[in-house]
């Protein structure tokens, strides 16, 4: 396969056989923004770990169907990083630290509420076109995964099976994030609200296998916290 790290990625979900469509703003940018023709080659990728060399076939009004050439698979980086953060009155701080952690290689997004978090929804749809838009520029071919809970009981139960488990808090003893974790293994870092998480939750997260740990002596607003976590853990 040519190196594909020069020239512009593409992203679908869409495959048939030995074909796959891009529609929306991929197929825009694609025929559109860089006027690619028929028999052109791009390289697109599934947002699974793999890249595929592909040849325009059809050009139509809403998609654009290429055939495929071959195929590269990247293994999935490993650890895998979570960082599960409460979204902020803000769209906009929660959208940013979507941006950077996906460009700097983050494994999943767990978008939760807590009991002060202000505002209790997001544009899952957003998020999605930021983190697929990320991936792109960065050139990771694995789009992270998205998920939201409810509240933090439905994370400790959904998250039970991580082996390394950490709640950053800044109400009572902590231990450094930096210094305890071990990098080569998978981990959960919970990051709360701009009210921080109550007593109750913090407790709750403790009975669940969660160690409260700090992130430093300055005190961070939500998305930054979010963001220095996750460079700690990938040896920033």
């Amino acid at each position: 396969m040519k190196n594909f790290i020069s020239m512009f990625l593409f992203y679908t979900n869409l495959f048939k056989e030995n074909q796959l469509s891009l529609t929306e703003d991929e197929h825009q940018h694609c025929t559109k923004v860089l006027r690619k023709q028929i028999d052109d080659e791009i390289f697109v990728t599934d947002g699974l770990g793999n890249i595929y060399n592909a040849r325009i076939a059809q050009i139509g009004r809403a998609e654009t169907i290429c055939r495929i050439i071959n195929k590269e698979s990247k293994a999935k980086p490993q650890p895998n990083i979570t960082i599960a953060i409460s979204p902020t009155k803000n769209a906009s701080r929660l959208e940013w630290f979507v941006e950077k952690a996906v460009e700097i290689g983050i494994g999943s997004i767990i978008v939760f509420n807590a009991q002060r978090t202000e505002k209790k929804s997001f544009n899952h749809a957003r998020i999605h076109k930021i983190m697929v838009s990320a991936m792109k520029q960065s050139l990771n071919v694995h789009l992270p995964m998205l998920v939201n809970f409810e509240n933090v009981k439905q994370l400790m139960t959904e998250t039970k099976d991580i082996g390394q488990k950490f709640i950053a808090h800044c109400d009572g003893p902590t231990m450094s994030l930096h210094s305890n974790i071990e990098k080569s293994k998978d981990a959960i870092i919970l990051i709360g609200p701009e009210g921080d998480f109550t007593s109750q939750e913090i407790q709750m997260a403790v009975e669940n296998g969660f160690k409260p740990v700090t992130l430093g002596d300055a005190r961070l607003r939500t998305e930054t916290a979010g963001l220095v976590a996750l460079m700690m853990t990938k040896g920033y």
